[in-house]
């Protein structure tokens, strides 16, 4: 089964680390990432720019509205992710409990959906 584990944190907090702490949370997801690949269960991911970087589309009444930025003030933004590729629920929420996220921000477990034929790159 796949997952994808969202990763939430709160930006400003982040910037407003000290560097040693920042060094010391990177080295955290370095660990975690490499024990992810080693063990198989890593199928992809990535850390996402910050939130002000987004564009979003919304469809409101036959239009399209385009806007920079998040829509919403939120506390936690979606800083990253990871698809993992495991057995079972059990082993997804294992990795997720490991995380370093879960330390200062959360994360989202999600199921993902059956990739359509014509998205398959096989």
């Amino acid at each position: 089964m796949r997952y994808a584990l969202l990763l939430r944190g709160d930006e400003q907090a982040w910037e407003a680390m000290p560097p040693e702490a920042q060094k010391q949370a990177v080295a955290e997801y370095m660990t975690f990432n490499a024990e992810l690949a080693a063990s198989g269960a890593l199928a992809g991911g990535a850390e996402l720019q910050p939130s002000h970087t987004a564009t979003i589309l919304r469809g409101r009444d036959g239009s399209i509205q385009v806007t920079d930025g998040p829509y919403a003030e939120a506390r936690e933004q979606i800083g990253g992710f990871y698809i993992l590729e495991v057995n079972d629920l059990d082993e997804a929420l294992a990795w997720a409990k490991r995380c370093p996220a879960l330390w200062g921000g959360s994360v989202e477990l999600r199921p993902l959906g059956t990739e359509p034929a014509e998205l398959s790159s096989s």
